[in-house]
């Protein structure tokens, strides 16, 4: 992991990418955009400490940035990251433990569990949750209507999902996608999070990791089990048994720009994805539209299991983005001052509601201003129970591996067969003795 982080930093010290920091009493790294969390804290800080921040705000492409200031020693003070980036930026020797800091730290109480999880490994608190996002399946209203589908809409397993996208096939024949189910390669992360590991969850009990690409107990990749041949299969009943979705926007130049615009224009009946859809659909599509009329247009509802006997009821998997200390840098306390600022408990409910981002802590939820959002705050269950992605080195490349598989189904090939290619895969790259077969 250390030699691709290093071949990243080569290539951008080639391209003229690299920026030095420039020497400053503490120095932070963020994303454009979050100029309304970060300013106000500055000022709080500088009045309170009498020392300067320099900040860094990168309009785009930050991840790439983080990496490349990591491993050429360039690093801030505070960083913002993606959470996913956990476990590699903390075997890497990249991220301070600021588990000492969290245990004094009042507001560490009020986040819930299975963010701190995400932000966790092997005990040390490695960055503190900014925003998150929540996944779910989301449907047309008017689609339904017309189908004889009853609403509000809660499936109970995967065959009513099915069943209602089968009623919309009939019922609805301009509808090209009766359900609209991340897979290929093109859509990327998405195809893992928002399809196959949803379904994934949900397709067998959590012990052993018998629902997950790897156990983390174990500290082995799953190359074979009951529950990804499970999900696979959903594949197989969605795209070629039952042929219930298209396939052109999986594979369009602007995939996420098509996709929101074809169930803007009702072209989507039911949609897996993620809780920013709520806005994001509207701005793709270019209408304006009052949160009354969204929720006139649209609705979720949340992914259900399989219907098996150990499987959950419903399942939900999150990303995000986190600020850390470097430990590179020589000041951490200092540092740590400027994240409680950057945390405080009203300007940052304001900030995050504003965004139209889930908040990550349960003193926000009861803010003025995160409970003026109606939408935002009937995502709160989710929040509760919903888990992380598998963020250990090497989970980039098997998020690939996972993409090639939904492709290989949609191609015809055999679940054995897409499963040993799977298999193999992570042999290829981890060795044989990091992979697990759940019979």
């Amino acid at each position: 992991m250390r030699n691709l982080l290093l071949s990243v930093l080569t290539a951008s010290v080639a391209s003229g990418a690299l920026i030095t920091a420039a020497a400053a009493d503490i120095t932070i790294t963020y994303p454009a955009g979050w100029e309304g969390l970060m300013e106000p804290a500055f000022a709080d800080f500088e009045k309170k400490t009498g020392e300067k921040v320099v900040s860094t705000v990168v309009p785009k492409e930050i991840d790439q940035r983080i990496t490349v200031d990591f491993a050429g020693g360039a690093a801030s003070d505070v960083v913002v990251y993606d959470s996913y980036r956990t476990a590699e930026y903390a075997e890497s020797g990249y991220l301070a433990d600021l588990s000492a800091y969290t245990s004094n730290w009042g507001a560490w109480d009020n986040y819930f569990g299975s963010l701190k999880e995400i932000s966790t490994i092997s005990g040390s608190v490695r960055g503190i949750p900014v925003y998150t996002d929540v996944r779910m399946l989301w449907y047309n209203r008017a689609i339904f209507e017309k189908a004889g589908i009853e609403q509000p809409w809660q499936p109970k397993t995967w065959t009513d999902i099915l069943d209602a996208a089968e009623k919309v096939k009939a019922t609805n024949p301009d509808v090209d996608y009766p359900i609209y189910f991340p897979v290929g390669t093109k859509l990327a992360e998405a195809t893992t999070m928002q399809g196959f590991y949803m379904a994934l969850l949900g397709a067998d009990g959590s012990e052993g990791g018998a629902n997950r690409l790897r156990d983390w107990n174990e500290g082995k990749w799953i190359g074979d089990s009951p529950a990804i041949r499970k999900t696979l299969s959903l594949y197989q009943e969605i795209f070629l048994n039952k042929e219930l979705s298209g396939r052109e926007l999986y594979y369009t130049p602007d995939v996420w720009g098509d996709m929101r615009r074809a169930f803007a224009n009702g072209e989507i009946a039911i949609m897996a994805n993620g809780s920013w859809e709520y806005n994001s659909i509207w701005r793709a599509a270019g209408i304006e539209k009052t949160p009354q009329e969204r929720d006139e247009f649209m609705a979720w509802t949340r992914f259900p299991g399989d219907g098996s006997a150990d499987a959950p009821q419903f399942s939900n998997i999150s990303g995000g983005w986190n600020v850390a200390i470097a430990e590179s840098s020589d000041q951490k306390d200092l540092a740590w001052q400027l994240v409680e600022s950057i945390f405080d408990a009203d300007r940052y409910a304001e900030w995050v509601a504003g965004q139209g981002r889930p908040a990550v802590r349960r003193d926000a939820l009861e803010a003025p201003a995160y409970k003026a959002d109606t939408y935002l705050t009937s995502l709160s269950p989710l929040l509760e129970e919903t888990t992380g992605r598998d963020t250990y080195p090497g989970y980039s490349s098997v998020s690939a591996f996972v993409q090639q598989a939904t492709t290989d189904i949609l191609d015809g090939k055999t679940i054995d067969e897409t499963v040993a290619t799977f298999r193999e895969n992570l042999e290829d790259e981890f060795g044989e003795d990091q992979v697990k077969i759940i019979e």
